[in-house]
């Protein structure tokens, strides 16, 4: 796939509610978990958000602090928890990075920190 088409599918996942794939969650991210979840025990963030784009299909995995691994659908409800009103702008900073890792053949990987409630500082 070309950057261009990586970053549409992936809008289309992330922002235009795309069904994700189970069949490539199953065949691809699912073998990386275990990695993943210790990534992220060895980093100070909240969160690890994985996306891979392949073949027009889009999987995502996120382990949250506690370590629990959801997958595609859940997932992405949980990025939405845990950003609110600012996940369309993370999600818009985070393509041209996942966009990059993913036409290099590597998954899309990043750490994310939770937004607080009130992050305006009123």
């Amino acid at each position: 796939m070309t950057e261009s088409e990586i970053k549409t599918v992936l809008e289309g996942a992330l922002l235009r509610g795309t069904p994700l794939s189970i069949d490539l969650y199953a065949e691809v991210l699912a073998g990386h978990e275990a990695a993943l979840k210790a990534s992220l025990n060895a980093d100070a963030d909240d969160a690890l958000l994985c996306v891979l784009a392949d073949d027009g299909n889009v999987a995502m995995l996120l382990v949250d602090w506690r370590g629990t691994i959801h997958r595609n659908e859940d997932a992405l409800e949980h990025v939405k928890a845990m950003w609110r009103e600012n996940f369309e702008v993370n999600v818009e900073r985070l393509l041209p990075v996942f966009v990059e890792f993913i036409s290099q053949n590597n998954l899309g990987v990043a750490g994310i920190k939770w937004i607080p409630e009130d992050s305006t500082g009123e």
